[in-house]
């Protein structure tokens, strides 16, 4: 959620720039977007860690491409 809000707060900066044409708001724009991409969290769970055994959807995943 906060990703989209943070690109969509980008996207806002860098479209006022080519209104008001003033280039420092878009270049808040592009810093808000790289604040974005670098703070965005993957939240999936380490299987691996977690039991003795993988799951059966990781253990097929894993044989797909042997």
């Amino acid at each position: 959620m906060k990703l989209l809000f943070l690109l969509a707060v980008a996207a806002v900066c860098i479209g006022l720039s080519f209104y008001w044409r003033a280039p420092w708001i878009g270049g808040v724009g592009l810093l808000v977007a790289f604040v974005a991409m670098f703070t965005d969290r993957d939240d999936v769970s380490d299987d691996d860690q977690s039991g003795y055994e993988t799951s059966k959807s990781v253990r097929n995943m894993r044989s797909r491409n042997r």
